[in-house]
């Protein structure tokens, strides 16, 4: 018995080590892989080492830059399981501590969509390396048109998840950003990723195309320069905000025993701050109720803008005529009359609502809500004695399509309310507040944000944050805001830098299969 144990951890020994000698050739990169998976993280909010990013992606570049592509995949998808790991681990908070969802169930839930998230960097890192292979075209004239076309995959694919970008990382490089009003925000992506090239190729001592270096760097400096342009023009407020933060804690937020304690805080909060306003704001169901079923508040509530004479703008629970809920914003003007409704469109699946769950009933237990909610009619901005405002609840403020959508509709600014108190102490608040500097940028608007527990802030149409709040702090917050009717390049012209980049990868695939058969 002895000698058969001795023998089996012999055999085990050897098993290890010659796994091991298989591995051992790729250790080198994936060590490169998972430097890259870290430099993704570092570069967003809250660290926001931003200038890191036009280098983050030199290891992983490094690791694939082989003939063979066979394991490219691999580096690629292990670089997103370590960076998308650390830029959504939040989502276990959301769905344990306020979506009632056991922690185990939790963590599968963030494995899955980490594992998801992480297929783009995978096929990155695979589309590259197999068209160096097939087709001999080079990384650098690759890489940069693929990084960009799957990012814009990822933002409607499944509804879409654009989340965490490499172009959100300079969300503080304010003069080189200024120029996604004309051109979108995946314009920034692209040059990060071909900036990464050029600086790779330089290290390596690589030949590449002076044209190619050259034609980056203009880009680059064309946009500095017309980001400090632009950046020379002040944007001067006419008119007034109060932006209420109640700081109201997710885990009593629907309970019906500080119903009264909520409203009161909201409105305490605005009679200290609403005063000489044109619009007040709270935030996503400040009201955590069906509005109009309570007469009670219902009123109270109605009589506090005729009171301070403002408009009152805030989020708050709907049920249509069929008796479905919608996530919905109102507008109270000075004459206690409701002069708006919004209702949120583009829905938080497992949040707001369930997919697929007429098909697998067992995923209703998977809303974090708790209730499922029905998509309002579309992207119309409201009217009131503030202006045409154009609401974004929540989620809707990540979709660049919807900002335009709602522009082009008439919106002279646009308001984002939302709850972040689902996320604690996270890194997702920050984040979150993040994509709303690249909105007001692109749409040339002022954007006024309430947060229920933070961050709230006031954001100019050049992305300078004239304001904004700490998390977790029960505070009003005052400022100036304008009204403008332009409509930005990229308002009237949407994602068309993306079907250039479609057709110029599709022409550059083209001539090279053409100079292969044809040589």
């Amino acid at each position: 018995m002895a000698g058969m144990s001795t023998g089996g951890a012999r055999n085990r020994f050897l098993s290890l080590l010659f796994r091991s000698s298989l591995l051992a050739p790729h250790l080198p990169s994936l060590y490169l892989s998972c430097i890259t998976g870290v430099l993704l993280v570092l570069i967003q909010p809250p660290l926001s080492l931003y200038p890191v990013a036009f280098f983050a992606l030199i290891p992983l570049l490094y690791a694939i830059d082989q003939d063979r592509c066979k394991f490219a995949f691999y580096y690629g998808f292990l670089c997103g399981l370590i960076s998308f790991t650390g830029l959504v681990y939040w989502v276990i908070i959301a769905m344990n501590r306020y979506g009632g969802i056991h922690i185990w169930l939790s963590c599968l839930i963030l494995l899955l969509l980490v594992l998801y998230l992480s297929l783009y960097t995978g096929f990155f890192a695979l589309a590259v390396t197999y068209l160096k292979k097939r087709l001999s075209l080079p990384v650098w004239l690759s890489a940069p048109v693929i990084w960009v076309l799957l990012e814009y995959v990822r933002g409607f694919l499944f509804t879409g998840f654009p989340w965490s970008f490499l172009a959100h990382s300079q969300d503080r490089f304010l003069p080189f950003i200024q120029i996604v009003s004309v051109t979108g925000t995946y314009f920034i992506s692209f040059i990060i990723v071909a900036l990464n090239c050029v600086i790779y190729n330089a290290v390596r001592r690589r030949p590449l195309p002076a044209v190619f270096a050259s034609i980056i760097f203009f880009l680059f400096a064309g946009s500095l320069i017309y980001g400090f342009v632009e950046l020379g023009r002040e944007e001067e407020g006419t008119l007034k905000a109060a932006v209420v933060q109640g700081n109201i804690r997710q885990d009593v937020k629907w309970d019906e025993a500080f119903k009264v304690r909520t409203i009161r805080t909201y409105y305490q909060k605005t009679i200290e701050g609403g005063k000489n306003t044109d619009i007040t704001i709270w935030p996503e169901t400040a009201m955590p109720f069906i509005f109009e079923n309570e007469v009670y508040a219902n009123q109270y509530i109605k009589d506090l803008p005729v009171h301070l004479q403002t408009s009152l703008l805030f989020g708050t629970v709907s049920r249509d005529r069929d008796g479905r809920h919608r996530n919905s914003a109102y507008v109270i003007n000075k004459r206690s009359e409701t002069v708006g409704v919004y209702s949120k469109v583009h829905l938080v699946p497992f949040g707001e609502y369930t997919p697929l769950v007429r098909y697998l009933p067992f995923l209703e237990k998977l809303t974090a809500t708790g209730g499922d909610f029905f998509p309002g009619e579309g992207h119309q901005p409201l009217h009131t004695q503030a202006g045409k405002i154009g609401l974004l609840i929540c989620y809707e403020g990540i979709f660049p399509y919807i900002t335009n959508e709602t522009v082009r509709n008439g919106a002279q600014v646009l308001v984002n309310i939302t709850n972040d108190a689902w996320y604690e102490r996270t890194s997702a608040p920050f984040q979150h507040f993040a994509f709303y500097v690249f909105r007001a940028i692109e749409t040339d608007r002022f954007l006024l944000r309430s947060a229920n527990t933070g961050i709230s802030g006031i954001i100019d149409p050049k992305g300078r944050i004239q304001a904004q709040t700490p998390i977790f702090v029960e505070t009003v917050l005052r400022g100036s805001f304008s009204l403008k009717d332009t409509k930005t390049f990229y308002v009237r012209y949407g994602d068309y830098f993306i079907v250039i980049l479609l057709v110029a990868l599709t022409i550059m695939c083209a001539v090279r299969l053409m100079i292969k058969r044809n040589p």
